[in-house]
């Protein structure tokens, strides 16, 4: 059986990463992309079709097979199938891919999966845009563009192919960057990538458990790769391709996770510094796409909240669907980011807490531990490598001309995690910037051996693959998806004349077992919430209110 659905599996995920690659050519037909690039742009893509049909339709079954149709028939078109070859480089890949195939193998979900993910894609594909969603569930206040893509993966009272696209992306960047690394030998952005995937492979071997985290740092990191390849180089023309991939991978992570904002700050140096040569470029067809992206996606958070950014006062309007409580969300967060409740919420004040400073120890007890492992995990292996690599000639050091100005970014964005949100997996970027600094003057004097590189990947390709194995062996039920919590529910007495709303029958549940998940939605019926709340329909719309604003 569990054969049959791994080649289940693996034909699904192909399917869908070359659908996904056409869908990517759409945009950047016009430029000289190879295959892993443009499944990237295919994201892009998707989000776009995605948040912009739900404007006027749900995002059901047909939709989604429409997408990916789509994607296949321009995907056969522009692939060149003569460059296929059974070579060593491609049954090596082949080999990493199916490597890295168990961590999708009887996923364990993230703590968020059934509090607001899986509910989120239940309302995607049941109803279009709905306005004021964000009173059904607080969480909806701060969305992110990673799960509009999440819900054409989503089959009815199936959700085992959510986590697919996730799952895509990593392994199609690790791939990405084991072929830029033997391509192009001696440059600082492999060194970059290499300080990158040493970390993923060994840190992030279950794919579901860190929910949008994932697809946020691999865009970061493909930004910041560009970043380095347009200061590496002449081409006026390669320039500006790496400039745009640097803007619009920079723009996509932050629709995925606002904590990526600082890495905007690298675009804005590439941009000022080569103001003529760039200027002329951002009207064009693919920067516009992008804009309309960003457009569409701040619309479809004012739909949700009435706040074209998340919760901050200076961009809501008192709107019907508008709730005040929105404004407080962001300092709750904050409250909770700071680990205010587990360390200090019988001693001091939530405003005492915060002032001048006072978190911060109580905040570095808590988090120590867990951010020191992550750092031991992304600087160990790595030195361990140097260590092997042989000294280079002095006249081939690398020089990194924006190293002052990179070392000044990094700052930036450690200061800004720290100041809005430390918990460590919103800064993951920010640390793999620092190591790669703190590592780069013992890189530059070193010569790259492809043999020891390949070395090191196979003992940290196995060392996941184990990891997963060794889960897997204690595991009752072996499948491809992510373990369910099966949450009972009752309906609500309210607004059933319009359409029917339902709560988790928390104290059914508890006696299942399900502990603290009692009170989540899960895969409860649309539309589930434990919020009072009113709805109304208008013009064939939903519009919800918070019950005590009338």
């Amino acid at each position: 059986m569990i054969i049959i659905e791994t080649t289940y599996f693996i034909l699904i995920t192909l399917f869908s990463i070359f659908s996904i690659y056409g869908l990517g050519q759409l945009l950047v037909y016009k430029f000289n992309k190879n295959f892993f690039e443009s499944t990237f742009y295919g994201f892009i893509v998707i989000s776009f079709l995605i948040t912009v049909f739900h404007f006027f339709i749900k995002i059901n079954l047909y939709f989604s097979f429409i997408i990916f149709f789509l994607g296949f028939i321009v995907g056969i078109k522009k692939f060149n199938f003569l460059k296929i070859k059974l070579d060593k480089k491609t049954i090596i890949y082949s080999l990493i891919f199916l490597t890295l195939v168990p961590i999708y193998i009887s996923q364990k979900y993230h703590e968020d999966f059934g509090y607001y993910h899986l509910p989120y894609l239940i309302n995607m594909i049941n109803e279009k845009i709905i306005f004021g969603l964000a009173n059904v569930n607080y969480a909806f206040a701060h969305n992110s563009i990673w799960l509009n893509i999440l819900s054409v993966f989503y089959l009815r009272d199936n959700f085992n192919f959510v986590s697919l696209p996730t799952f895509i992306i990593y392994n199609l960047f690790i791939i990405f960057s084991i072929s830029q690394i033997i391509k192009n030998n001696y440059k600082i952005s492999n060194y970059f990538l290499i300080v990158s995937i040493f970390y993923l492979i060994l840190k992030y071997t279950r794919i579901s458990e860190f929910g949008n985290d994932v697809p946020s740092i691999i865009f970061s990191i493909l930004s910041i790769y560009n970043f380095f390849l347009f200061n590496e180089e002449k081409d006026i023309k390669r320039k500006k391709n790496f400039f745009f991939n640097n803007f619009s991978f920079a723009c996509f992570a932050i629709l995925i996770k606002f904590s990526s904002i600082p890495i905007l700050m690298l675009t804005f140096i590439l941009f000022f510094k080569n103001y003529k040569i760039l200027i002329k470029d951002i009207l064009k067809f693919n920067y516009i796409f992008i804009y309309s992206l960003c457009f569409f996606f701040f619309l479809q958070q004012f739909f949700y909240t009435g706040c074209f950014i998340f919760p901050s006062n200076f961009s809501c309007f008192n709107v019907s669907w508008f709730n005040e409580y929105f404004l407080d969300i962001k300092y709750k967060l904050e409250l909770i980011n700071k680990s205010y409740f587990v360390t200090a919420k019988d001693s001091l004040s939530e405003e005492e807490y915060l002032k001048n400073f006072t978190w911060l120890s109580y905040w570095f007890k808590k988090n120590y531990i867990e951010i020191s492992e992550h750092l031991l995990t992304m600087s160990i292996p790595l030195l361990a490598y140097l260590i092997f690599l042989k000294k280079t000639n002095s006249k081939n050091i690398l020089y990194f001309k924006e190293f002052r100005f990179f070392i000044f970014f990094t700052l930036i964005g450690l200061i800004f995690w720290l100041s809005f949100s430390p918990v460590y997996r919103f800064g993951v970027i920010y640390f793999l910037c620092l190591i790669f600094l703190l590592t780069f003057l013992i890189s530059k004097k070193k010569f790259f051996s492809q043999k020891i590189f390949i070395i090191f990947l196979s003992i940290f390709l196995i060392f996941n693959l184990s990891k997963n194995i060794k889960r897997l062996v204690k595991e009752e039920k072996i499948f491809f998806g992510i373990k369910k919590i099966e949450n009972d529910h009752v309906i609500n007495s309210y607004n059933n004349n319009i359409i029917s709303v339902y709560r988790p029958d928390f104290e059914a549940n508890l006696k299942k077992g399900n502990g603290w998940q009692s009170r989540l939605c899960w895969d409860i019926k649309f539309l589930c919430t434990r919020n009072e709340i009113l709805i109304n329909r208008k013009n064939k719309y939903l519009i919800i209110k918070d019950q005590k604003k009338k």
